[in-house]
């Protein structure tokens, strides 16, 4: 969000107004006006520009791997270069946007074209889960909502569909401008909101006698909420990805958390590292072909231990005659080869020499 920019309804090139949070463009449009009405076209307005030039957009929350990339990849992503020159002009400029000013509105047009909601109705999403309330809220156009740690320690909200709100900021029948803010204080699904305890003062408490145990008592220490918070993401990486541990250590660091805390993290989810490297090698096989010790040499890259690469490679039990057809199919589409070059271009991928002819067969050279 920046002071430039103002959350408003902003007309469009085309005649619609589209609603800017402050942060980014929403979807909600409301269509030009016809024809027929009195109003000028963009009377008073101007089409509204992208966020502030410079301003730093969110980063992937997960780092490309190296892939050997086929002939055909190559040349799509030269074509994608290429429209992205034109669209910008062709002299490697940026074609500037006009800048923003709010909507006048127009008492000549027909309200039921022109008008724009700005207030809504707050809901009650108190006890609802976090995620659905900020899809409520946003269904309404209210874009602008804060959520915090109910509990008071700070906690980050990685995964908003593991919390419950516990309170709500406007109350629940308020009328409210689609600009204002929507505070959400949330605790996690298992936790009770402040207060909820049961008070357990005035109860009677029956005298108890001591327990005896073998077993040592449990002096260890609790998790911080930094670790707390490297543990979450990690498992969140593991839900979308597959990767080594040192691979993940290094994703947790390269966000920021002490190495430390990504140590602790990824040793505290537990995960299988050879079932990661075998679904690593199926994704590389998805994406190109390989030979068995190419592929073992890619997955000790992604920081696969050589016992685990070589578990990885495998478990996807890969046909190498038709990895080597498919790879040789791939340089023919890039490049043009004699049965000798091509042969040999194979083994250097570590395809052996039965292989290598064996796909140079296949694709009749």
């Amino acid at each position: 969000m920046t002071d430039n920019a103002p959350a408003n309804w902003y007309a469009q090139p085309d005649g619609s107004q589209r609603y800017w949070d402050g942060s980014q463009w929403t979807d909600h449009i409301v269509p030009a006006a016809s024809p027929t009405s009195s109003a000028e076209p963009n009377a008073g307005v101007a089409a509204s520009p992208p966020p502030t030039p410079g301003e730093p957009d969110a980063r992937p929350w997960w780092k490309k791997k190296r892939f050997v990339i086929p002939g055909a990849a190559l040349v799509a992503f030269l074509g994608i270069g290429a429209l992205g020159a034109a669209a910008s002009g062709g002299n490697g400029e940026a074609v500037a946007s006009p800048s923003p000013s709010p909507v006048v509105a127009n008492s000549s047009a027909d309200p039921s074209e022109s008008a724009v909601p700005t207030t809504f109705v707050m809901p009650e999403v108190v006890g609802s889960n976090l995620q659905d309330a900020q899809d409520s809220l946003q269904a309404l156009g209210s874009y602008l909502v804060d959520q915090e740690d109910a509990s008071g320690e700070g906690r980050l909200q990685l995964v908003d569909s593991n919390w419950t709100v516990c309170t709500q900021e406007p109350a629940a029948g308020a009328e409210v401008p689609v600009e204002a803010r929507v505070l959400l204080a949330a605790v996690k699904d298992d936790e009770p909101c402040p207060g909820d305890e049961p008070d357990e003062s005035n109860q009677a408490k029956e005298p108890t006698e001591p327990q005896e145990t073998d077993e040592p008592a449990d002096d260890a220490p609790q998790e911080t909420v930094a670790q707390e918070n490297a543990r979450e993401s990690a498992v969140s990486y593991l839900d979308f990805s597959a990767f080594s541990r040192a691979g993940l250590i290094g994703q947790l660091e390269y966000e920021g958390f002490a190495s430390a805390d990504a140590e602790y993290a990824v040793d505290a989810v537990g995960a299988d590292w050879k079932e990661q490297a075998a679904k690593s090698a199926e994704s590389y096989l998805d994406f190109s072909a390989f030979s068995y010790t190419g592929l073992i040499e890619q997955l000790e890259y992604e920081g696969f231990t050589s016992d685990q690469a070589t578990h990885g490679a495998d478990a996807v039990d890969a046909d190498w005659n038709e990895q080597a057809v498919k790879s040789a199919e791939s340089y023919l589409d890039f490049s043009s080869f004699s049965r000798a070059s091509l042969i040999d271009q194979l083994k250097y991928e570590g395809f052996t020499t039965a292989q290598a002819t064996h796909a140079v067969d296949e694709v009749g050279l």
